[in-house]
């Protein structure tokens, strides 16, 4: 696709079937004239080059426009009909002939064989319940660490982070330094990867989702099969709120999370209709993450007055593609403005964890700071060694875990589900929920056990099961 990178055939599906009411109108509008624009430019002579092989005779040294043209009707259909096949060609090559195979063609029982329901995991919660403060972290990558790190940088990016994860938190690698979580089909752009790491699903490309566009006239439900950290939480009486600087209508992101825990919703809108930013005010994705920030100490200090536990979940975006969002308080250290913005970004983060240790709920509060996704941005790793294996970057703050495995693990975005109840003190019989393992066990996850490029593999194919019972909750028949 033109103007993003690492992108795959479900990406591209599963945006085509979503609303795209909420998202940034002017890349929107880059990534489609960009493409017609050069699309125009090629095809305008080749149909002039038709128009005269079609109309006009050649004679050497002699050109003819014959008053009667000879138009072949046939010769424009012919070639017109070769020049979609080999659009068809070079679109299937561009997207990966082997993902449309696998997603249209293909079956898999990954679901019938490893899908673990939660809601039939006996969880033990502590008897005094931890607070979650749970960052996605707009395409947070663990490359952005320096080579000497684990990252692929000759600046480290991320210092406060890298800080974090050495000596305060727990960041779980794919290596045996600093590193992250494998994208996985399902999970790989912000609306599905949130989905999957609260659900232990990925979130397949589907019609039935263009329902979770936010209308009042439409109250369909959103993956009414998944049972989410939410539900969870909100069934163990926590307060949770949804914070973020864009429209969460976009992708259906209201629908999912006040159907699957009722979040409070504090988005753009939120922030227009309490008066803290004017009606005209648009920013990037709505507003920037330094008015976020001062929003969510504000959401923090209201939760920690109620009596019950808490759940603040937060989306940045400054850091997402094309080049982040910079002001002239962005410093400007390295000659490259996505840098300076991912550099800036865990400078912001890194003083809300500190403003909030300063506070007498962070003893009861777990800190996740995870990204969503790879990166997009499209060329901010043209130089990259094709054999580095870029990771989404997580870390694990105040979770009292001893003696973790953390190192050398291949893991997904489904893994975060049971992981990030499992940091909150709670006990999960068996270790596994949805298709996640919990991390701070000893078991191993679907990747670990099926390899990565098979798991991959597995997650493109349709499946019954998750069509079903998942995607549309329907009960399936009882084997005989």
């Amino acid at each position: 696709m033109k103007g993003i990178d690492n992108t795959s055939f479900d990406q591209v599906l599963f945006t085509m079937t979503q609303p795209i009411r909420g998202s940034d109108t002017g890349q929107i509008i880059n990534y489609f004239v960009d493409p017609l624009l050069e699309a125009l430019l090629i095809t305008l002579p080749i149909v002039t080059l038709l128009y005269f092989a079609t109309t006009c005779t050649f004679e050497f040294g002699h050109f003819h426009l014959q008053k009667q043209p000879h138009f072949s009707a046939k010769k424009v259909v012919i070639i017109g009909l070769l020049g979609l096949i080999f659009g068809i060609f070079l679109g299937g090559k561009e997207m990966g002939y082997a993902d449309i195979k696998a997603f249209y063609f293909e079956n898999t029982n990954i679901y019938d064989e490893h899908y673990v329901n939660p809601q039939q995991v006996d969880l033990k919660f502590p008897k005094k319940k931890r607070n979650l403060v749970y960052i996605y972290l707009e395409s947070m990558e663990s490359s952005y660490f320096s080579k000497d790190l684990g990252g692929i940088q000759e600046n480290n990016l991320l210092p406060h982070f890298a800080d974090l994860a050495q000596n305060e938190g727990i960041n779980f690698s794919n290596s045996n330094k600093l590193g992250g979580m494998l994208q996985i089909p399902g999970a790989n752009q912000t609306a599905s990867s949130m989905v999957a790491q609260t659900s232990g699903l990925p979130l397949r490309p589907s019609t039935s989702l263009n329902s979770s566009e936010s209308d009042e006239e439409n109250s369909a439900e959103y993956f009414p099969g998944a049972y989410a950290l939410g539900e969870i939480l909100d069934e163990q009486g926590y307060n949770q709120t949804l914070l973020m600087g864009s429209e969460a209508e976009f992708a259906g992101r209201d629908k999912y999370f006040t159907q699957h825990g009722d979040y409070d919703i504090r988005d753009y809108h939120w922030a227009v209709d309490t008066g803290r930013i004017s009606e005209d005010y648009y920013e990037w994705w709505g507003y920037e993450d330094r008015k976020l920030f001062d929003y969510a100490k504000e959401t923090l200090n209201e939760l920690s007055q109620e009596d019950e536990p808490f759940n603040l979940t937060m989306l940045t975006a400054d850091t997402h593609f094309e080049d982040g969002y910079a002001t002239e308080e962005t410093p400007d250290l390295f000659g490259d403005q996505y840098s300076n913005v991912i550099h800036d970004s865990d400078r912001q983060v890194s003083q809300l964890l500190e403003w909030m240790k300063k506070q007498p709920f962070y003893e009861d509060t777990t800190v996740i700071l995870v990204g969503d996704h790879l990166t997009m941005d499209s060329d901010f790793f043209e130089s990259v060694d094709p054999e580095y294996q870029r990771t989404v970057f997580n870390l694990f703050l105040n979770a009292d875990k001893q003696g973790v495995r953390n190192k050398k693990r291949e893991f997904s975005a489904v893994d975060m589900f049971p992981t990030t109840l499992s940091a909150l003190g709670v006990k999960i019989p068996g270790n596994r929920m949805g298709l996640g393992v919990n991390l701070f066990s000893n078991q191993s996850t679907l990747i670990e056990q099926l390899g990565y490029d098979q798991f991959q593999n597995e997650l493109m194919k349709k499946s019954e099961f998750y069509n079903e019972k998942l995607m549309q909750n329907k009960e399936q028949e009882e084997d005989p």
